[in-house]
This record gives C-alpha cells, structure tokens and sequence, in this order.
C-alpha cells in the first residue's frame, strides 16, 4: 500500500542516498508539539532509482533529496520500520509551488542580471509543461526546453556563469570570471560568416613557432600610440613587398634601401639627410635604387 511522508534527514553516513522518512499516520502522532518517534529514531530508507540510472559502480544518477520533500512509497516490513521511498511529489509548501518557475513559464528569473554591449537576448519563452529543469540546492540550472518554436538548452553556474544555445541552433555564453581553455593536440576554428573580437583591457599574442596571415582584402590598423615593429635577431630582416604610402614623418635610424617606387607626401629624414617630395636625395648616405 502507498503511503506518503517527508524527508527529515539526508546525511546517510554510508552515503549511499538513503534517507529519513517520517512516515505521515504512522512516525507523526503527536503528543503536545512532540513527534513519537524522534528524527535520530528513525530507520534509513532506499531510494528507488529509475531504470535508465544502472546505480553501480558510481555510475548512474546520485541520489539528492532535500529535507522536507513529500515523498511517496511503502513498507516492506511488517513493524513498519523498512520504507523503501518510490517516488517524489511537488506540491506546495507555505502556499508557494514547489515545481521550478522556469518549468511553471513565469518571468526568468535571472533577467535583470548585467549583459555585454554586443551580447543577444535570451530566447527565454518557456511554456508550461515543455521546459525540462533540473536545479540544484545551491542554485546550479539546467533546463531543456521543448516549448514549440522556443526550443532551448541552458546550463547555468549559480554564480551566472552559462550558456544558452536557442531555438535557431545559435550559442550565447556568459562567463562572470575569468576563461581558460587548454588543446593538448591542434585547435581549429572555422567561421563562415564575420568575427568581431572586442577588447576593453590589453591583449597579448605569444606564438612558439611561424606566424602566417593570409588576408584577402586590405588590413587596417589604428593606433592612438606607436605602432613598433621589429626583429630580435640582427642578422634577419622585415621585407614590405608592395608599394608602400607614407603620409606623415618618416624617420629612420639606419640605412634605409629602397628597391622600387617610393612616394613621400612630405619631406622625410633619413640618417640626418632630407629628401623631398621628388624623391631628390640631399647627402650622400643613404641608399635609394
């Protein structure tokens, strides 16, 4: 026979997910405001698990239940000391439903949490019953949404580190902290669309070995301080393959050799000796062919 109770202790020292059952019309006949049997009195109950959870091993689903749950089940004994707890029952407790608000289709919760500049909305629409959550007692969610036209996965972080992948198959993701990512082998990343990478802070590229870049139309850099290029070791050297335009000073410290045309929109120094406009070379110096 069924019979209904709730949960009154959870810390199983063989930590095998058994519980404490007070057993309502049998462990809760009371005596002033005293239960009969105390909490400590109480037999250790099994927790069924459901079929696709093997349960062994470590394997399979744990067992998590929260003091004052409604559970449902039976005695296996006739003292009526065994309970064997079959299932759970969300109802209400102090007028309020125990089922999650995500899966009851109320107002995200987390919605009024700060977002990036850039960042898209979040495709939150869940319908009462299609929203699948799991949410665990610190605040960790994850929801599977099956409302129609509104289908979604979240994952949440209680600290509001997420991802949400909506109903168009595209990804949203919110780190709070800081991101960390470590490839043991190789890493590619294939976009066929556009990337927009934003920075508020510095940004630092460190390569091992070659860096190669292959743009098909042109590369703009803009700077409100100096932009340095060099080269480490004295006996390499930086080749500009193409012509190359300067609009402003150009001042160089060593020889400067010039294989094919140069045009200067103003006059430049080069090693202590100007040359003008025309390309005219004023000492002797410098090399241009």
């Amino acid at each position: 026979m069924i019979e209904f109770g709730k949960v009154e202790d959870v810390l199983d020292p063989l930590k095998l997910g058994r519980v404490k059952i007070r057993v309502l019309g049998f462990h809760d006949n009371r005596k002033g405001d005293a239960y009969n049997i105390a909490t400590k009195d109480l037999a250790w109950s099994q927790v069924l698990m459901p079929s696709n959870s093997p349960s062994i091993n470590g394997k399979g689903s744990s067992v998590n239940l929260l003091i004052g749950t409604l559970v449902a089940g039976e005695f296996l004994d006739s003292s009526l000391q065994e309970f064997i707890v079959m299932g759970t029952l969300p109802t209400k407790t102090e007028g309020i439903a125990d089922n999650n608000v995500r899966v009851q289709g109320e107002a995200d919760p987390n919605a009024g949490e700060p977002a990036g500049g850039y960042q898209p909305v979040s495709g939150y629409q869940p319908v009462y019953p299609y929203n699948n959550v799991m949410e665990t007692e610190s605040g960790h969610v994850k929801e599977y949404d099956d409302t129609p036209g509104h289908e979604r996965i979240m994952e949440r972080h209680t600290s509001g580190t997420q991802y949400e992948i909506i109903a168009n198959g595209s990804k949203n993701e919110t780190i709070v902290r800081d991101n960390y990512r470590l490839v043991v082998g190789h890493d590619t990343l294939e976009v066929y669309g556009d990337v927009q990478i934003i920075v508020s802070g510095h940004a630092d590229i460190a390569v091992g070995g070659n860096l190669t870049t292959s743009v098909t139309g042109n590369i703009a850099a803009d700077a409100f301080g100096d932009i340095t290029l060099k080269t480490n070791d004295t006996t390499k050297k930086i080749t500009l393959d193409g012509n190359v335009d300067i609009t402003e000073n150009l001042n160089v410290i060593k020889n400067l050799k010039v294989t094919g045309t140069t045009h200067v929109a103003e006059d430049q120094l080069v090693d202590s000796h100007s040359h003008n406009e025309n390309n005219v070379l004023n000492g002797p110096t410098t090399q241009l062919t």
